[in-house]
C-alpha cells in the first residue's frame, strides 16, 4: 500500500467549457489528507461540490456533479488524470459551472500536475480491492468489474459508421506512465449528427475542431489522430474520470461493451451496494452516504 498524495503547489489552467462556452478557470490546490477531491465555486462564495459518486446527476453525454445549489459539470478527463496520478487530496477551484476542456484529452491536466509536482503525505492510501464480478447492462451496452491484481480496463465500441467502427482495446494502468501514454492523449470526438442534435438542445457551444474529433460521411474532421484506435481509447479516458467518483482507488478488471457515462455511474452505484463485492483496504470507507440511485444492477436508460 502507498501513501496518500496531494499537489506540491498550486496548478492553474484556463479555456472555456465545451457545453456553455464560457470562459473558465482551473485552480488546483493542496489538501490535507482524508479530504478527497472536493471542487469549489469561487463564482458561488465558495460552495462545495465533493467529487463522489453519491453527488453524481444525470448530463446526457457527460458527468455532471451536484450538491446543494452548486453543479459541476464535465469533470471527466480532470478527474481520470487526478485518480491515475495518485492524487488523493485536492481542492479544484473553478470559475464557472464547467471544468475547462482544454484539448479535448487529460493530457493539458496530466502534464500540469507533474508539472507541479506531488507531495507524499502521512497517511495510507484508502482502496477498493474487487472480490466478487458486479454486472450492470441495458439495451445491449453493458459493464462489468471482476477481481483483479490492479485497476485493469478494457472497452470495445462499435458503431454503424464507415469511419468508426468496431474497437477494442485493454489498458492496465500500473504507473503513471501507462496513463500518460496510453489513454491521457486520447481526445473527444462527436458524430456530426450528435453535434447538430446537442447544437440544437443548446450544448456543445464551446465545441471547435480544436477540442474534440469530428466525424461526418467524409471522415475525420480536425487535427489526426493520436491513436489509430482513440476513440475507443477516449471510451477508456471517459471510464476512469467516472471511476473515480468513487472516492478512493481500485483494483479490479473492468470491461465495458459500448458503455457511456450513464452506465459507468450505474455500475459504481451497484458496486457500492454490493458490500459483499469488495473490501476497503488502507483504511475506512472515504465517504459516507447512499450512492446517487441505490437501485441493484439491471436496465436503464443508458445514454
Amino acid at each position: 500500500m502507498r501513501n496518500q498524495q496531494t499537489v506540491a503547489r498550486q496548478v492553474e489552467l484556463r479555456g472555456v467549457g465545451l457545453h456553455r462556452g464560457e470562459k473558465t478557470s482551473l485552480r488546483i490546490t493542496p489538501a490535507e489528507p482524508d479530504t478527497g477531491l472536493t471542487f469549489v465555486r469561487d463564482d458561488l462564495g465558495g460552495a462545495e461540490v465533493p467529487a463522489l459518486q453519491h453527488c453524481r446527476t444525470r448530463m446526457e453525454h457527460a458527468t455532471r456533479l451536484t450538491h446543494g445549489k452548486a453543479s459541476v459539470d464535465t469533470p471527466e478527463h480532470l478527474l481520470a488524470a487526478l485518480f491515475a496520478l495518485g492524487v488523493d487530496n485536492a481542492r479544484l477551484h473553478l470559475s464557472a459551472s464547467e471544468v475547462p476542456i482544454l484539448d479535448g484529452s487529460s493530457l493539458p491536466f496530466a502534464r500540469a500536475l507533474l508539472n507541479a509536482g506531488l507531495e507524499e503525505q502521512d497517511r495510507v492510501r484508502q482502496t477498493i480491492r474487487i472480490t466478487r464480478p458486479v454486472v450492470v447492462e441495458d439495451d445491449g451496452r453493458r459493464l462489468e468489474i471482476h477481481p483483479g491484481q490492479s485497476l485493469c480496463v478494457t472497452a470495445a465500441i462499435d458503431f454503424e459508421h464507415e469511419h468508426l467502427g468496431y474497437q477494442e482495446v485493454t489498458i492496465e494502468l500500473r504507473s503513471p506512465e501507462d496513463f500518460l501514454l496510453k489513454l491521457a492523449p486520447a481526445r473527444t470526438f462527436a458524430l456530426k449528427r450528435d453535434v447538430e442534435r446537442l447544437q440544437q438542445a443548446g450544448l456543445v457551444r464551446g465545441g471547435s475542431l480544436e477540442n474534440a474529433i469530428l466525424v461526418d460521411d467524409e471522415g475525420i474532421r480536425g487535427h489526426a489522430l493520436r491513436f489509430p484506435d482513440e476513440f475507443v481509447r477516449h471510451k477508456l479516458l471517459d471510464l476512469v474520470g467516472d471511476l473515480a467518483l468513487a472516492g478512493c482507488s481500485i483494483q479490479g478488471r473492468v470491461v465495458a461493451w459500448r458503455a457511456g457515462h450513464a452506465l459507468h455511474g450505474r455500475l459504481l452505484d451497484a458496486l457500492l451496494l454490493a458490500t459483499d463485492s469488495f473490501i476497503y483496504e488502507g483504511g475506512a470507507p472515504p465517504a459516507e452516504g447512499p450512492p446517487a440511485r441505490p437501485m441493484p444492477p439491471g436496465r436503464i436508460n443508458a445514454e
